[in-house]
């Protein structure tokens, strides 16, 4: 073997890892755009300084996610899934002890995992009008796909809990949910400018508390179902 083809082989083998080391560069790379995310805008994140947090070149990350959207996405996607995860094992052990919920002991129980996730909480204002903008059909299909899987299937553990709700308003309930999310985020958390207008100038009318307004919000919405499905 000449110099040269030995010089080959050995560039081949730096780049070939294993699948477990994919997976592995794959999750440093959402831990570092998460962590980012954790003190920063999404717009003042690169590419390139979440590269640098995870100790790779610029580069590497298309590799793995084609737009700094779908990489953002994922993260969205992997939030979610430990959220669904969690919501269900609440109501899962609520159902062991009785067989159905209380309105409040529902909320409770929403409040608990919505405030355990504040990753998700951030990046939920952002994922329709920025994530989902700048992906291929393939990437929309499978998230979309999974993130109907998994409303059907806590829509359904929903609906065990709260029996006066019809079939498929467990689905519809999480469709509301992400819709208060969307706008209490949003509205309790002004830009800095808009912030200092409402403190300087005494305009709490515009003030909002999001962990206050959210039990509020949903306990209305679920009497609300309550209500329709008497009719």
């Amino acid at each position: 073997m000449t110099s040269g083809q030995l010089g080959k082989v050995m560039v081949i083998k730096q780049r070939a890892i294993s699948s477990d080391e994919k997976l592995e560069r794959r999750e440093a790379i959402l831990n570092a755009a998460g962590e980012l995310f954790a003190g920063d805008d999404y717009h003042d994140i690169s590419i390139a300084s979440i590269a640098r947090k995870a100790g790779l070149a610029k580069g590497t990350i298309f590799l793995y996610f084609k737009t700094k959207e779908e990489l953002f996405l994922q993260l969205q996607i992997r939030e979610y899934k430990s959220w669904f995860e969690d919501i269900n094992r609440r109501l899962d052990t609520s159902l062991q002890h009785k067989k159905e919920s209380s309105i409040d002991e529902f909320v409770k129980n929403i409040m608990a995992s919505v405030g355990g996730h504040p990753m998700m909480i951030r990046l939920t204002p952002i994922l329709h009008v920025i994530l989902e903008r700048n992906i291929d059909y393939k990437t929309a299909l499978e998230f979309k796909s999974f993130l109907l899987s998994e409303i059907h299937t806590t829509g359904r553990l929903i609906e065990r809990c709260l029996p006066f709700l019809r079939k498929n308003d467990g689905s519809r309930f999480l469709l509301h949910l992400q819709v208060l999310l969307i706008g209490l985020i949003q509205l309790s958390r002004p830009a800095p400018i808009v912030k200092q207008v409402i403190e300087t100038e005494r305009m709490e009318v515009f003030q909002l508390n999001f962990e206050e307004k959210l039990p509020e919000m949903l306990a209305l919405l679920i009497n609300g179902m309550k209500a329709t499905g008497k009719r």
